[in-house]
């Protein structure tokens, strides 16, 4: 029998102890500032989009781990399809056995999005087991909450997850709840990172934690998308505005701005870069992702959406990025100060 230990990818950086232990890095932690950057640094060390996958006939899956309370369940899939959904919580130690499955068949392991984690052994065991890799277009989704997706119901059903399954993507997800703040970690991460589409969906974040004035936005914005097209000259950026928030978008922060004053500033950003120059960064409307009532339905806490809600993100984004990847459709950011970009297909 051979034993294939898993090929992590999705993450920027794996680091094992001295017992065996894996953790994982997200962002380039040598970017980090603590104290300032504490909190960033706990929800880069989750893995969401974090996977392995191997091809085989069968076998048997086995996986320990250790996860905080808090932790998302694991999946298992085969040909693309959900086999196993694994408790987190706790230490675990997990085996799925796999029969009679066609030659060469792909087994994917995706890690809780959400949660602290580290893993001893992750090993798939099968005389013609095979550690792979994907080959597909590499994307990096740069966020908040709702790109890292706590309240999905599982791995592989965040809307970035969704949408690389759907279109044979390679994902880096680098959804950092609360903390999508244009950290200096973030940049350099986005920088090191091989990619053929970059999304960014920024501005909620900010708003919330009303760390960036109206004198200040539009600055940081532009440095820090400067920065990743510095890196990446020729890379599509597709730019994604405030998702739609009803209860935020006319209700001033402690900066004494509004929702819908981020959104439009960040478009405007975007529209700067593409007078400038830059036809190859784009942007999508994140308020009209939703209807109102479809936010009212999807929203329950009026900010996050429910598993549901991240399908549909995901069949309404997906051909946005799809398109944009391809070379096939140009989301012009004038349009979307015109409100006339079309978003739910």
């Amino acid at each position: 029998m051979v034993s294939v230990s898993a090929r992590w990818a999705g993450v920027f950086k794996v680091d094992v102890d001295s017992e065996g232990w894996q953790t994982f890095q997200r962002l380039d932690s040598s970017a980090f500032l603590p104290p300032s950057t504490d909190l960033l640094a706990d929800r880069a060390a989750m893995a969401a989009g974090v996977r392995a996958l191997w091809q085989s006939s069968g076998g048997s899956l086995v996986v320990e781990a250790d996860c905080t309370e808090d932790a998302a369940p694991f999946d298992v899939l085969v040909n693309g399809a959900l086999v196993a959904r694994l408790a987190g919580p706790g230490h675990q130690r997990h085996e799925v056995v796999l029969t009679d499955l066609p030659p060469q068949s792909a087994v994917e392991l995706w890690l809780p999005h959400f949660g602290g984690i580290r893993i001893r052994e992750a090993t798939l065991t099968h005389p013609d087991a095979a550690a792979a890799i994907e080959n597909g277009p590499r994307w990096t989704a740069y966020g908040s909450s709702i790109t890292h997706c706590q309240q999905a119901d599982g791995p592989t059903e965040t809307w970035p997850a969704l949408v690389a399954r759907s279109y044979g993507w390679n994902l880096t997800n680098l959804g950092l709840a609360g903390e999508c703040q244009l950290d200096a970690a973030a940049v350099a991460t986005l920088a090191a990172t091989a990619a053929d589409l970059i999304s960014l969906c920024l501005g909620i974040n900010s708003y919330n934690a009303a760390a960036y004035s109206e004198r200040t936005w539009a600055g940081a914005v532009h440095g820090f998308l400067t920065a990743v097209r510095a890196a990446h000259p020729e890379t599509p950026i597709v730019v994604i505005t405030p998702m739609l928030s009803v209860p935020r978008e006319e209700v001033v922060n402690a900066v004494g701005w509004t929702l819908s004053q981020y959104r439009r500033a960040t478009a405007e950003v975007v529209v700067l870069l593409r007078e400038r120059g830059d036809t190859r960064i784009h942007c999508v409307d994140g308020a009209a992702v939703f209807s109102p009532d479809e936010a009212e339905a999807r929203m329950p806490d009026t900010l996050h959406p429910d598993n549901a809600g991240y399908a549909m993100m995901a069949g309404r984004l997906g051909p946005q990025l799809a398109a944009v990847l391809s070379g096939s459709r140009s989301l012009d950011a004038n349009a979307l100060l015109a409100s006339t970009v079309p978003v739910r297909d």
